[in-house]
């Protein structure tokens, strides 16, 4: 049942990542995380792992024979992206993976809000509406929540008494 999961996440992730031009990993680790109960860092180094060159080396071959490949910007990105995930991979280890989850979820939260800022789509216009109206109302209600938090709970009948042993009748107190 396992390897049936594995194969049908990696037909849709490897479907969608052909399709748009992604490396898949941005798919692929919240895919392993949630349906396969990873870790973080395992779905990451599994991801780094299926990204090897012989996976997308087909997908690449269809763009090139269409000419919608730089070659030389791709040799020196690939370069460049093999040292960087050297670097990262080394230094992963060392960082929370809660701050990892962190980071990883703010960049894809960044991604989605440039492309439907940038988008002249109505739907798009519309999403990021929507995404300012409920961020509005969570910010609000956190604030609120806080807010209540840190108040005194009024003591009506501190008041009441004070108010009877002043003489003034119960009802004109002043809070």
């Amino acid at each position: 049942m396992q390897v049936l999961l594995l194969l049908i996440i990696g037909l849709s992730i490897g479907a969608i990542s052909g399709a748009l031009g992604i490396g898949g990993g941005v798919l692929l680790i919240p895919a392993l995380i949630w349906l396969c109960r990873y870790d973080f860092p395992k779905a990451a180094g599994t991801t780094l792992a299926v990204l090897v060159p012989p996976i997308g080396l087909p997908a690449a071959w269809l763009y090139y024979k269409r000419d919608l490949i730089d070659v030389q910007a791709a040799v020196w990105i690939a370069l460049a992206f093999a040292l960087g995930a050297i670097l990262g991979a080394s230094i992963a280890h060392y960082l929370p993976e809660r701050l990892l989850r962190l980071c990883f979820g703010l960049l894809m939260m960044y991604i989605a809000a440039r492309f439907l800022i940038v988008s002249d789509s109505e739907v798009a216009h519309a999403a990021t509406g929507v995404t300012a109206v409920c961020a509005g109302w969570l910010s609000f209600l956190t604030l609120r929540l806080l807010g209540r938090r840190h108040l005194p709970k009024p003591d009506l009948g501190h008041e009441i008494r004070t108010s009877q042993q002043e003489g003034r009748s119960g009802t004109d107190y002043h809070i």
